[in-house]
C-alpha cells in the first residue's frame, strides 16, 4: 500500500521565520524544551488571556518565571518524583504552569474534563492517586471537596481562582498563589533544586496521564513519555508550517491530547502564540478577536460555525441573500477545481476574486477566519459537506486523524484534500489493516502503555502495533478513509453491515440537528434518535411563527418533527433504499455529560442511550417484522 508524505507549503510573509530545530541533547525532556525556549525567547510574547473583556500578554521570561515558582511550590508540598498532579479546569495560562511545573518537579500530569461529576472526577483521581489536585474556580474546588475523603493518597488541593474561597479555613487548601509563593521561598533556600529535579528526567519515564473519555466504561489512563509527546509531534512540524508569527486559539479542555499538542508541545517546539478563550462557551466571540492564523477545532465547532453563517443569511435583504448564493456557487465551482487537482479557468478565477472581495472576506472576518492560513478538524468524523462549504468559502480546512494513544498520526495535505478521506500517514508512521478491516499502527508517538491495565495494554498492543478499534481502508494513493468504530457496526436482521457514523455526520450536518444515533443493530430497518440543536431550531421556530417556550415544545411541534423530517429525507436521497432511515424520533432534552449519555468530548455513548430509550426505539418498531 503506497503511502505518500505531505509536503508543507510556504507561507506568505514567512520565509525568515523557521521552527527553531530541536535543542541538540537528544532525546529531549519537555522541560529541557521549555527552558531552552525561555533562554531563546524571554522577552517575546507566548500567551495571551482575555479577562473580563481585555487581552493580557505574557512573554517567555513571565512563562518561565510562574512554571519554575509552581514547580518548587509542589516540591515544597511534598511532591516526589513519579507522583501524580491532578489538574481540573478550562484553558488558560496558569493550566500550562501547573502542566509543566509538575514534570519540572519530575512528577506525572493528569488532566480532568470540567464536564465531569464529582463522581468521575473522583474516579480519576482516586485511580490515578494523585497526591495534589489543582482545580480552577469554586464550582471545580466543590466538586473536590465532595469526594476528597474517598481519596486517602490526596494531600493538597490547590485552586486557581479563589472568588468566594476566600474565607475557607482548611490546612489542605491553597490558593495558587500561596502556592507560587512556596516555590519563591523555596528557591531562596535552594536555588539549584528545580534544575537537579529536570536532569533527573528519564525521557522515558511517564511524564503525562491522558484520561480517555470513557465511551464504552470507565476511562483509562494511557501513559505517555517525554519520548512518545516529543517523538510524536516531530511528523507534525514541517506540515503544520507554525512559526513565531502564527497565533492559535485555545478553548478545548487541555487534558485531550490534541489541545494539549497544540497549545503546549507545538507551542514550544515551534514558537507560534496561544491565545486563551475567555472561556469555552465565549470562543465564537473570541475568535474575531484573535482572528488566528491556525485554527483547530472538533466538528461540532465547524458545524455551528456554518449554522451561524447559515441564520445571518436568513436575516438578510433578498439582494444579500442572492449575492450570497451566486458567491457560494462559484466558491463550491472553485473548490471543485482544487479536489480535483485542476487549474480553475481564468473566468472562474476572475468571479472567484469578485466573490471573495465582495462576500467571502466579510464572512471570514465575521467567524475570526480571515488570515487563517491552516484549519484542522479532527478529533471525530466530519460530514464532507462541512469541510467544501468552508474550503468554498476560501478557509483552507483539512482533516488529521489520530488517537490518545498514539497522537495524530494522519494529515491532509495542503493541495491534497479530498472529501471523506481524512488524509495521509504522516513520515515515520506505519499503517497496516487486519483481515476485519481494523486500522493497526505503529508510530514514534506511541503510548508507553495503559495505567493499572497490563491486561488491556497486551490486548491492545502488540508487537509494538496499536489495535485501534477504528475500521477504515487505503485508497490507492494512500488515503485513510475512516469507517467508524468496529464496535459500532450494527448487523441488520437482513444481514447487511451498516456503520452508523456516516449516517449521523451526515445527520449533523444540517443546521437544525445537534445529535443524533442511528439504530438498527438485529432490526428490519434503520431509525434514529434525533437532538435538535436549539439555538437554529428555535430561530427557525420564531422566523415562522411556531410557539414554543421549552425545548420539549419544540421537540414536539409538528412543523419542526417536518422540518427534521425534511433534512432526514435528504441525507436519505444519497443512499440506497436498504440504507435510509425509515423513522426517527425526537428527544425532548438536549443530552447531557451529567447524565452519562455523552462523554466529556461530547460523544454520544450509544449502549447507554439505547438503554436509557428503549421503549421510544420499540416504539419506531411496534408491529414490524
Amino acid at each position: 500500500m503506497p503511502t505518500p508524505r505531505p509536503t508543507a507549503s510556504a507561507s506568505a510573509g514567512a520565509e525568515t521565520l523557521t521552527p527553531p530545530p530541536a535543542p541538540s541533547s537528544s532525546p529531549a525532556t519537555i522541560p529541557g524544551l521549555f527552558w531552552d525556549r525561555v533562554k531563546r525567547w524571554g522577552p517575546r510574547v507566548a500567551l495571551r488571556e482575555k479577562n473580563y473583556g481585555v487581552w493580557e500578554e505574557f512573554t517567555w521570561a513571565t512563562y518561565g518565571e510562574r512554571v519554575r515558582a509552581c514547580g518548587l511550590g509542589l516540591i515544597a508540598c511534598g511532591l516526589e518524583p513519579g507522583q501524580r498532579v491532578a489538574i481540573l479546569s478550562e484553558g488558560r495560562p496558569e493550566w500550562l504552569y501547573a502542566d509543566l511545573g509538575t514534570q519540572c518537579a519530575g512528577g506525572v500530569a493528569v488532566g480532568l474534563y470540567t464536564t465531569n461529576s464529582a463522581e468521575q472526577c473522583g474516579y480519576v483521581v482516586g485511580h490515578a492517586e494523585a497526591n495534589i489536585w489543582i482545580v480552577e474556580d469554586q464550582e471545580q474546588f466543590d466538586k473536590a471537596m465532595e469526594v476528597r475523603d474517598q481519596l486517602p493518597e490526596l494531600r493538597w488541593i490547590v485552586v486557581f481562582g479563589p472568588r468566594g474561597l476566600r474565607h475557607v479555613d482548611d490546612p489542605m487548601v491553597l490558593t495558587f498563589a500561596e502556592l507560587l509563593e512556596k516555590g519563591r521561598d523555596l528557591e531562596r533556600v535552594q536555588p539549584e533544586l528545580l534544575d537537579e529535579r529536570i536532569a533527573a528526567i528519564d525521557p522515558d519515564d511517564t511524564v503525562i496521564l491522558f484520561y480517555t473519555s470513557g465511551t464504552t466504561g470507565p476511562p483509562k489512563g494511557v501513559m505517555h513519555s517525554h519520548r512518545s509527546l516529543l517523538d510524536g509531534i516531530e511528523p507534525l512540524v514541517p506540515v503544520a508550517d507554525l512559526n513565531e508569527s502564527d497565533e492559535s486559539l485555545c478553548y478545548g479542555p487541555l487534558c485531550h491530547i490534541a489541545e494539549r499538542s497544540f497549545s503546549l508541545l507545538l507551542s514550544l517546539r515551534c514558537g507560534h502564540k496561544v491565545n486563551f478563550a475567555e472561556r469555552p462557551e465565549t470562543v465564537f466571540r473570541d475568535l474575531p478577536e484573535v482572528a488566528p492564523t491556525f485554527f483547530f477545532g472538533v466538528p461540532r465547532i465547524f458545524e455551528k460555525l456554518k449554522a451561524r453563517i447559515d441564520i445571518d443569511i436568513e436575516e438578510a435583504t433578498w439582494g444579500k441573500r442572492q449575492t450570497y448564493r451566486l458567491a457560494l456557487r462559484i466558491g463550491y465551482r472553485r473548490c471543485r477545481d482544487q479536489l480535483e487537482g485542476r487549474a480553475s479557468p481564468l473566468w472562474l478565477s476572475a468571479l472567484w476574486l469578485a466573490a471573495d472581495f465582495t462576500v467571502h472576506r466579510k464572512l471570514r472576518q465575521r467567524l475570526g477566519l480571515s488570515r487563517a492560513r491552516s484549519a484542522l478538524v479532527a478529533a471525530a468524523p466530519v460530514a464532507p459537506e462541512v469541510v467544501a462549504f468552508f474550503r468554498a468559502l476560501g478557509v483552507p480546512l483539512r482533516e488529521a486523524y489520530g488517537q490518545t494513544e498514539t497522537g495524530i498520526t494522519v494529515w491532509t495535505p495542503d493541495e491534497g484534500v479530498r472529501l471523506g478521506k481524512v488524509g495521509i500517514p504522516l513520515p515515520g508512521i506505519q499503517f497496516r489493516l487486519s483481515p476485519e478491516g481494523e486500522v493497526i499502527c505503529k508510530s514514534p508517538g506511541m503510548m508507553l502503555g495503559y495505567y493499572k491495565n497490563p491486561e488491556y495494554t497486551a490486548e491492545t498492543l502488540r508487537d509494538g502495533w496499536f489495535h485501534s478499534g477504528d475500521l477504515g481502508s487505503f485508497d490507492d494513493d494512500g488515503y485513510l478513509v475512516y469507517g467508524g468504530r468496529a464496535k459500532d457496526t450494527m448487523v441488520m436482521a437482513t444481514g447487511r453491515n451498516v456503520a452508523p457514523q456516516n449516517l449521523e455526520n451526515m445527520l449533523k450536518a444540517s443546521d437544525y440537528i445537534m445529535d443524533s444515533v442511528v439504530i438498527g443493530h438485529a432490526r428490519p430497518f434503520l431509525t434514529a434518535l434525533i437532538v435538535l440543536d436549539e439555538e437554529t431550531v428555535s430561530h427557525y421556530a420564531q422566523r415562522h411563527g411556531v410557539p414554543f417556550a421549552t425545548y420539549a415544545d419544540l421537540a414536539t411541534h409538528p412543523d419542526i418533527v417536518h422540518l427534521i423530517d425534511g433534512a432526514l429525507q435528504q441525507v436519505n436521497r444519497r443512499w440506497s433504499d436498504r440504507e435510509q432511515i425509515v423513522d426517527f424520533r425526537i428527544l425532548r432534552w438536549e443530552l447531557s455529560s451529567d447524565d452519562d449519555e455523552l462523554t466529556p468530548t461530547m460523544k454520544v455513548r450509544r449502549a447507554f442511550l439505547c438503554e436509557q430509550y428503549a421503549e421510544l426505539i420499540e416504539e419506531m418498531y411496534d408491529g414490524d417484522v
